[in-house]
């Protein structure tokens, strides 16, 4: 269950993606940090948008966090800086 608003989530999800690194363990994903409200990634990790490293501080953003998040970034007319 959601405890956050969508939109709050959506704009959490597109900072993360926008401040996010390449991930070299996984390059279908992207490294981001945990410097968000923790309920907020609770509520897209419970989404499966984002992924707990195990108590290291990045996250990680699987490709189905990194496709809502482009999604979000066109929604609100964005252009993705990434292409």
């Amino acid at each position: 269950m959601d405890r956050t608003p969508k939109q709050t989530q959506d704009l959490t999800l597109a900072l993360l993606y926008l401040t996010s690194l390449a991930d070299h363990d996984d390059p279908a994903a992207r490294r981001c940090w945990k410097g968000y409200d923790f309920q907020v990634l609770a509520d897209l990790q419970a989404q499966g948008l984002v992924e707990d490293t195990q108590g290291r501080v990045p996250l990680r953003l699987p490709p189905a966090g990194i496709a809502q998040a482009k999604a979000v970034l066109q929604a609100l007319g964005l252009e993705d800086p990434r292409g």
